[in-house]
């Protein structure tokens, strides 16, 4: 995960889990308002959960530890944060943005949910996801690089790939599971939401 893609990620996850929940969705609306609230809260809940306990733990360690491919290299500013409140605020915005993007793809989600749009939210996500995928190669070989942001733009070719670098790519391995395992596990969930709501 890196800053080119969280938020987008983040939008994602939670406009994912209300198309999955649909039908539990829309049988709470049929219930009653309160009822529906209540199951709202809930998604909301796991969509901005996954930014705060997740993405935005994971993507703070690589700002540190490794800030040029975390930010991908876009800018020099990124590298040299300390002692400058310019260089530093983008990480402080795009922690905010995490949390917004998280938390309008779950109210979307829910309200076209609700009016009867679900493919139009399916292919609204689903379009997302393949334009941050094309963002991701277009950077190339961005991603694959690890080094400094000068190191980046003088010769790409010459820095070690991110599998070559032990400390990086455990550290790596360790969060994309860490961030898998949430999305995994809610999926599982809110299935079987669905399928009690069906079976009832």
């Amino acid at each position: 995960m890196v800053i080119p893609t969280d938020v987008q990620v983040a939008f994602i996850v939670g406009a994912f889990f209300a198309d999955i929940g649909a039908r539990a969705i829309e049988a709470a609306k049929k219930h009653s308002t309160e009822h529906s609230r209540s199951l709202y809260s809930h998604y909301r809940f796991r969509a901005l959960a996954y930014p705060a306990i997740f993405v935005g733990p994971a993507a703070t360690t690589f700002m540190l530890g490794w800030p040029a491919w975390e930010s991908q290299y876009w800018s020099s500013r990124l590298d040299a944060t300390s002692g400058s409140f310019i260089n530093a605020s983008p990480y402080g915005i795009f922690l905010l943005l995490l949390f917004v993007g998280a938390w309008f793809g779950n109210w979307l989600g829910f309200r076209w949910v609700l009016s009867g749009a679900r493919r139009r939210l399916r292919a609204l996500y689903v379009s997302i996801l393949i334009l941050t995928m094309i963002l991701v190669f277009v950077q190339w070989p961005a991603p694959i690089r690890l080094g400094s942001y000068e190191a980046f733009h003088n010769d790409p070719g010459a820095l070690p790939y991110i599998w070559q670098d032990s400390g990086f790519f455990i550290c790596f391995c360790m969060v994309t599971v860490y961030c898998a395992i949430p999305i995994v596990v809610w999926f599982i969930k809110v299935r079987r939401s669905v399928k009690t709501t069906n079976g009832a």
